[in-house]
């Protein structure tokens, strides 16, 4: 059997004309097979930063902390990647819209050309600015340590996790995101293999710890990267889209990406810069606090999977019909967004409440840091639901290609969160389950602004009238 009929198991030879009229009814069944590989690779990709945060918590209370800042450190610079494939995203499905197939090749190829050459210089900057970076804003030795030698092998992976930004937002842009799933459901597997044998060096492999984890993760995103390359390679979307065509490099293809990405770069930049914040305030009440914190927001990321593949179909979505002018149906795409992200939360919470002593207990061999650690996670569980509502409200602004907006609207937002922070936790010294009321702050935040925005671009009747 050879590799090109193995991919086309995955996909027809061709996508023809009537994949895209497929998407003229917007069913729940529709919306639940955009959405379900996304919350797959979503399961997936976040299972690098949990399977680190699990074993090397294992190792101790200062790792457990110490995994905390460093891989939100690591997000808030991937997040600027992410920002980018937002915009990318937005383009592409304007493009499937208005069957202009050619042209999504050609967005995919150059966005791919600027996600690399901002992964390089990222890794550059963090080789003569990342020591003294992390010692500025760690109070601990120890911990800073611990940072550094997670982090010193970790960046090597912004190239491979970049270019894989770029092979996401195509096939999220084009509404085909079974790829996702397989390329991220390996990109996780290879990292808990991994993870286990370079962590507590097993296998015959060396005892590498912090570094470990790091390595296993890069080497998970290589993984993932060949994988989306050979699926794309061997399956008729290469044609379709022509993904793999030489096309004329086009500086002002860059500039129009940039003009719509920017506001998201710097949105999700700000946002997660904001999350690394508050655990530099939670750092402050003592490793800890730092480590309940840190089993926290691991279970915070799994209540949230669901929310963020519901969330990026929104935007497909959104996208999608305003290149088919059928703009009045989005509410109806909202509405069925905001039932099926809340049944599948419930399921999970569901879950988690049923085993939760089990569960918190795989981040930690002490049994009292996991039980500290349950209260907290309650507090998140209800800004998951909020945060559920929201981002689909919230993403339907972006998917209208209303980026700047969606950047004053998470600017202002994010102040209260910081203000949050700074009176409660930095202020205040309080117990890290009130800590996690910023969540909840921020979730409703994110959810009146975005309706408030709405209301009155729709009253003025521009909500609708923008180009991408």
């Amino acid at each position: 059997m050879s590799l090109r009929y193995f991919c086309s198991r995955f996909y027809s030879a061709a996508i023809k004309r009537e994949e895209i009229d497929d998407i003229m009814e917007i069913s729940y069944k529709k919306i639940f097979g955009i959405a379900f590989p996304i919350i797959l690779g979503s399961l997936a990709q976040n299972l690098i930063s949990l399977a680190d945060t699990i074993f090397l918590g294992n190792l101790g209370e200062v790792q457990l902390g110490a995994a905390a800042l460093a891989v939100i450190f690591y997000q808030v610079i991937f997040m600027v990647a992410f920002g980018f494939g937002v915009g990318s995203q937005i383009m592409m499905a304007r493009r499937l819209g208005q069957g202009q197939n050619h042209s999504i090749g050609r967005i995919f190829q150059h966005s791919l050309y600027f996600l690399l050459a901002t992964a390089f210089l990222c890794l550059g900057l963090w080789q003569v600015f990342g020591e003294n970076l992390i010692g500025l804003m760690v109070n601990s030795e120890e911990t800073a340590h611990a940072v550094l030698e997670y982090l010193d092998a970790r960046v090597f992976g912004f190239p491979l996790a970049f270019a894989c930004v770029a092979f996401n937002a195509f096939y999220v842009g084009i509404a085909r995101t079974r790829n996702i799933s397989i390329a991220t459901l390996i990109m996780g597997g290879v990292n808990i293999l991994l993870d286990y044998a370079l962590v507590f060096g097993v296998w015959g492999f060396p005892r590498l710890e912090m570094a470990g984890a790091a390595w296993a993760s890069v080497i998970a995103e290589g993984c993932g990267l060949l994988c989306y390359i050979v699926l794309t390679r061997f399956s008729g979307i290469r044609k379709t889209y022509a993904v793999f065509t030489r096309f004329p490099f086009h500086p002002g293809l860059i500039g129009s990406l940039l003009r719509l990405s920017y506001p998201v770069m710097i949105q999700y930049f700000l946002s997660f810069a904001n999350y690394f914040l508050f655990f530099l305030f939670i750092e402050g009440l003592g490793q800890h606090a730092l480590a309940v914190a840190n089993i926290t927001r691991s279970m915070y990321v799994l209540f949230l999977i669901p929310t963020w593949g519901f969330a990026s179909t929104t935007a497909t979505l959104t996208s999608f019909l305003c290149g088919q002018d059928r703009t009045g149906e989005i509410r109806t795409v909202v509405w069925k967004c905001i039932l099926l992200v809340s049944l599948c939360i419930t399921f999970i919470v569901v879950l988690y409440l049923s085993f939760h002593q089990k569960i918190l207990g795989i981040f930690t061999m002490d049994a009292n840091l996991a039980a500290e650690s349950f209260i907290p996670s309650l507090v998140v569980i209800l800004a998951t639901y909020l945060m559920g509502i929201a981002q689909i409200v919230f993403n339907t602004i972006l998917g209208r290609g209303r980026t700047k907006a969606g950047f004053f609207i998470e600017f202002a937002n994010m102040f209260l969160y910081f203000l949050y922070g700074w009176v409660f936790i930095h202020i205040g010294h309080c117990p890290v389950s009130v800590a996690f009321g910023t969540e909840v702050t921020y979730s409703v935040g994110l959810l009146l602004i975005s309706l408030g925005y709405m209301y009155f671009m729709k009253k003025r009747g521009r909500l609708d009238n923008l180009s991408v």
